[in-house]
């Protein structure tokens, strides 16, 4: 019986993908739930399963396509006409002044064997891999088709790039490292990497990562009228604080960053003034207030940005929060993020300064009202307590948020109320 697999709804509200890659070629056998693509929607690439289970006998769509929710995918047991059993034609329709036989023709040349290592390859001849980690091998001059893949279905993950490059340096090594002089050459194999910053030229197409972000983007600058509030605040007592407990936060395998002090604070914030943790739906004229603060945190991978969400972030610790960033991070970075791990943001956190930036205007995300920006901790002048000039540790913050629901008092109230938080920690245990 012939059965077609359509584009499922794989996000909230979803209403197209692209199909980064296919994980089955015309004439395979497959399972029910076995993967079957890798699509790319806002922001996150995430494989589909199959509904069905049956022989491969058509694909409707090439790599690279942008397809709706309901479109065919997939033709099951059938002859290749992409007809269903009862008749339907509405995918032969599309394809109509192609002959039916061609197009499972070139599909069994796709495995050309140009995977020497043992790579499994997609319909349309590339390797299986992330466009984040595309991307990696781009940037350092890494062929794909000598990566050892040790992902599902034959996916090459960043670890088996990452872990390539370093075996691939000591390979050219190892003779001439032998001997006593040669062992100090191993720092300079690196080298070759800087030879990839080369300035670009020319036109390329958007990666699916992209073309999310651009959309989304354009959508919320064009919608929400922002305002931006910029401030700074000492935080010399942040900076004691946080160096007394990194060393134990260490030995329990945490990692403790500012960016940890700065959800729970926001986190505070969220609760203590909930407009800025709300929504508005301009639909209905109603304002949807959210009864938890789950914060978005923007994570720079090589393919974009992502915002995974730390859920319940008034009720974690800062230690619960620190070891989550870091997981989450890792998760995005690996392309190993889930779907359900970046949904249900009420307010977003966005930090500039690891990249030394001071003061920017972070544009909302999602259906949120507000979003933090965070910049350097810098060594500037300060006038003390005391009256006395001294130099100050202060960091730089950006708040924009929806002028439809928050006017600019109460973001600087908001405002105000966060920097208490982060200018000395102690006042979380009394307020938060």
């Amino acid at each position: 019986m012939t059965e077609i697999f359509k584009m499922p709804d794989i996000g909230e509200g979803m209403a197209e993908g692209d199909i980064t890659n296919w994980l089955v070629k015309v004439g395979d056998t497959v399972a029910v739930d076995d993967s079957v693509a890798e699509v790319q929607n806002d922001k996150l690439v995430q494989e589909i399963l199959s509904p069905y289970a049956g022989k491969v006998t058509k694909l409707f769509v090439e790599p690279d396509t942008t397809v709706e929710v309901g479109d065919p995918l997939i033709e099951f047991d059938g002859d290749g006409s992409g007809s269903t059993a009862g008749g339907e034609s509405a995918p032969a329709a599309k394809e109509e002044e192609k002959p039916a036989e061609p197009a499972p023709a070139p599909a069994p040349e796709a495995p050309v064997e140009p995977a020497s290592a043992g790579n499994v390859v997609a319909t349309n001849g590339q390797i299986l891999a992330m466009p984040s980690v595309r991307h990696y091998a781009f940037e350092n001059q890494i062929d794909l088709n000598q990566v050892p893949a040790t992902g599902r279905h034959g996916h090459i993950t960043m670890n088996d790039v990452v872990g390539f490059t370093g075996s691939q340096l000591g390979v050219e090594e190892p003779a001439p490292a032998a001997p006593k002089p040669e062992a100090p050459v191993a720092p300079a194999a690196p080298a070759p990497k800087v030879e990839p910053a080369e300035m670009k030229s020319g036109r390329q197409p958007m990666s699916g990562v992209r073309k999310a972000i651009a959309k989304a983007m354009s959508v919320q600058n064009a919608t929400i009228p922002t305002v931006t509030n910029f401030d700074s605040i000492e935080v010399s007592k942040l900076v004691a604080h946080r160096s007394q407990f990194k060393e134990s936060a260490k030995e329990q395998g945490v990692k403790l960053t500012y960016l940890a002090y700065a959800v729970k604070a926001l986190a505070a914030m969220g609760k203590k003034f909930p407009e800025l943790n709300a929504s508005i739906d301009m639909d209905s004229n109603e304002v949807i207030y959210h009864d938890t603060v789950n914060v978005g945190v923007a994570v720079n991978a090589p393919s974009g940005l992502y915002v995974p969400v730390i859920a319940h972030a008034e009720s974690k610790s800062i230690m619960a929060i620190a070891t989550e960033i870091a997981d989450l991070a890792t998760a995005v970075r690996e392309g190993t993020i889930k779907p359900a791990q970046m949904q249900g943001a009420t307010i977003t956190i966005s930090n500039l300064g690891s990249a030394r930036g001071t003061w920017f205007t972070p544009i909302i995300n999602g259906k949120e009202s507000a979003i933090l920006g965070l910049g350097s901790i810098l060594k500037e002048p300060i006038v003390d307590e005391n009256g006395e000039l001294a130099v100050g540790q202060n960091m730089k913050l950006s708040l924009s948020y929806d002028h439809r629901l928050i006017d600019g008092m109460l973001g600087q109230q908001s405002m105000n109320y966060f920097k208490k938080l982060l200018a000395d920690p102690s006042f979380m245990l009394m307020e938060v």
